[in-house]
């Protein structure tokens, strides 16, 4: 180290993102992207999921979680940055040593996500995770995940999700079938 350097608090910069900042920072000049950039960007790099997870506390003893993500790698934190200033909604977190993701939990926020993606459509089969995940959403928002009901639809989107389903979900709910995940059909590009 030169100079000064020596007494910096943090001797590596890159060290400063560690795992309890859920948002940070850089130079990112505010202006906002075009619509479309932001749904390209996530049919290549994003997906929509959400997670069943047991909770005791919860009257089903589920507890159902949403969530928008794009991950990239930490150099390319701007252009996460320029989403998240264009959506409006979201945070940026660290993930492992070389990541950081855009994250969207929240209902109040995922609402703005699936408004956003029902005007700018998603071209890729990614837009089949999408319908699914839109699905679910509306039953989180209607409270009906708080019923068995709810719950046992909710598992059968998520076995036609992304990943499907893990081990214990399958283990607790063994009769469940899938449902049919959306038809995807490539219509072209809406705005090249």
């Amino acid at each position: 180290l030169m100079d000064f350097e020596r007494n910096y608090p943090i001797k590596i910069p890159s060290k400063q993102l560690d795992n309890s900042y859920s948002f940070y920072s850089t130079s990112c000049n505010r202006t906002k992207l075009n619509p479309w950039f932001v749904t390209g960007f996530t049919d290549a790099e994003g997906y929509f999921s959400f997670s069943i997870l047991s909770d005791r506390k919860m009257k089903t003893k589920w507890r159902v979680s949403p969530v928008f993500i794009i991950k990239l790698h930490i150099k390319d934190i701007t252009i996460l940055e320029k989403i998240k200033y264009t959506l409006g909604v979201g945070k940026i977190r660290k993930y492992g040593p070389n990541s950081v993701q855009f994250v969207v939990e929240s209902i109040k926020d995922l609402q703005i996500i699936v408004d956003h993606f029902d005007k700018y459509q998603l071209i890729t089969a990614k837009v089949s995770d999408y319908l699914l995940f839109k699905q679910c959403f509306e039953i989180i928002k209607q409270r009906e995940h708080l019923t068995e009901e709810g719950i046992l639809e909710l598992v059968q989107i998520k076995s036609s999700l992304n990943w499907g389903i893990s081990g214990k979900l399958k283990d607790t709910f063994p009769n469940v079938e899938p449902i049919k995940r959306p038809e995807y059909k490539f219509k072209g590009i809406t705005d090249p």
